[in-house]
């Protein structure tokens, strides 16, 4: 009597403990569960899964052996702790997981832990715990379940060649990372900002707005262009044609002009303008400058709009092909002829008509020549043999003495202004350097055409007489200042 007393005192305490004890773990969790919600903590999830999994396995588990007094070999026991201690498994990996990565602070390691390998690492330990269950609440040995395992492996290894193929290239992908979650990427002709990295694809979302998937095994053959690193800027290249009769060094200040005022074109590096290619229809310009991957488009739009409006305000022109067919007997040159030189002197009322027939070519050579030079193009240097002197046209061009950053510059000539004066009664060689300070023209007098012309004006000789003389002066006082090499 006492001994049944005693077999049924062990079974009510248990149970009475059960019975008590499962209501008020299950309102504490509940309680916890809600404090934790309430402030959007990622370990109210965690929370949950112990109240709907562990929980009742563990009541059920306590309930066979302690108040059934089921045996733990018995097959429902088994199998119950089995389930118990996967979700606990599980339920441990997750708690972790919420601590260490999803509660971590922006910016630190954690975040930066792609989430491909924490479902691998999650996996694996999972599978452990499997093993484990599998060995102590079983029983059983594992090399029999190994050989098993690897020959059922080899069977659904061929039957998911594409989705472990997706696996294995996203392993090499974490393992090279050559972008991660918040890059800016371009992949084949879509590009867009990574969202998401798993075990099967990447999910890259457009700046449309439009999200693709593409899968691990794609991304590992594709090239991937990371604009990223080492900074989040693109470069992006504009080709433009101009025409022919518009000057090169005009073009690409308009061009600069344009890329400096665009908003959303970066200043550092600043953007280029290069003379690129003569084409059939005009000269072809690249404007090569940088922008943030996000306002590419934008300012790439504004970009373009900006650049027809400076081409009308600077008088520039945007050709587009025309093919005409004409039968005509040509006469003379088609088309637009440039000013001959003495076109161009004939703008300067100072300088008189010369009485002979001056672009033709006589006993000296050419009486006349016009000559471009293009800005920071040197026309002629120290000691270099002049035949003639130079009248300037248009620009505007820079005397120098010395050579580098000890030139110094003595004057700064005009248009209608004469300059290379040692030329005048012969070959002499030139005792300063004429650099042009932009885009200019000059034309070259011989001597003899020099020499009729002073004598039609001999006012205009006494003014050209006191210039030189002004700058002969100049440039003695900067030899003797020192700041030239004595030749």
């Amino acid at each position: 009597m006492g001994e049944g007393l005693a077999g049924l005192q062990d079974v009510w305490r248990p149970a009475l403990a059960l019975v008590l004890g499962f209501p008020v773990a299950l309102l504490i969790l509940n309680e916890t569960e809600a404090a934790f919600a309430r402030r959007g903590h990622p370990l109210a999830a965690q929370l949950r899964w112990i109240r709907n999994w562990i929980l009742p396995l563990l009541a059920l588990v306590l309930f066979m052996t302690t108040v059934l007094g089921w045996p733990t070999t018995d097959v429902s026991v088994r199998l119950a702790q089995t389930a118990l201690w996967i979700v606990l498994a599980a339920g441990a990996i997750g708690c972790v997981n919420a601590l260490v990565f999803e509660a971590a602070v922006p910016g630190s390691w954690q975040t930066r832990v792609p989430r491909l390998l924490r479902d691998l690492v999650r996996v694996l330990l999972v599978a452990l715990a499997a093993a484990m269950v599998y060995s102590q609440v079983w029983g059983e040995d594992l090399s029999g379940a190994l050989t098993a395992l690897g020959v059922g492996s080899v069977v659904l290894g061929l039957a998911l060649q594409e989705p472990l193929g997706n696996l294995f290239s996203g392993v090499m992908l974490l393992m090279e990372r050559p972008f991660e979650v918040g890059d800016d990427i371009e992949v084949g002709s879509f590009s867009g900002v990574v969202k998401e990295i798993n075990w099967r694809s990447a999910h890259v979302r457009s700046f449309g707005g439009i999200t693709r998937v593409i899968p691990n095994s794609t991304l590992n053959k594709e090239t991937i262009t990371n604009y990223s690193r080492p900074r989040r800027m693109r470069m992006e290249i504009v080709e433009i044609g101009f025409s022919y009769d518009d000057p090169p060094n005009k073009v690409r200040d308009a061009l600069l002009e344009v890329a400096r005022e665009t908003p959303g074109v970066i200043a550092n590096p600043a953007p280029i303008a290069a003379t690129f290619a003569f084409a059939d229809s005009g000269i072809i310009y690249r404007l090569i400058y940088r922008t943030l991957e996000s306002d590419r488009w934008p300012v790439r739009n504004e970009l373009m709009t900006r650049i027809w409006y400076a081409a009308k305000r600077h008088g520039l022109t945007i050709p587009y092909p025309v093919r005409v067919n004409l039968e005509y007997r040509q006469q003379q040159r088609f088309g637009k002829t440039d000013p001959s030189a003495t076109d161009w002197l004939a703008r300067f009322p100072q300088i008189p008509p010369l009485a002979v027939d001056a672009d033709a070519a006589g006993d000296a050579g050419v009486m006349l020549q016009s000559v471009d030079y293009a800005r920071q193009e040197v026309i002629f240097e120290t000691g270099d043999a002049l035949d003639g002197v130079h009248v300037l046209v248009r620009g505007a061009v820079s005397l120098r003495v010395g050579a580098g950053r000890a030139a110094a510059e003595i004057a700064v000539v005009r248009p209608g202004e004469f300059f290379g004066e040692a030329g005048l009664h012969g070959t002499q060689p030139a005792d300063v350097r004429a650099v042009a300070l932009e885009d200019s023209t000059c034309v070259r007098i011989s001597p003899d055409a020099a020499r009729k012309l002073f004598e039609q004006s001999p006012k205009l000789a006494r003014d050209i007489g006191h210039a030189l003389d002004v700058r002969r002066r100049a440039a003695l006082a900067a030899r003797s200042a020192g700041r030239d090499v004595p030749s």
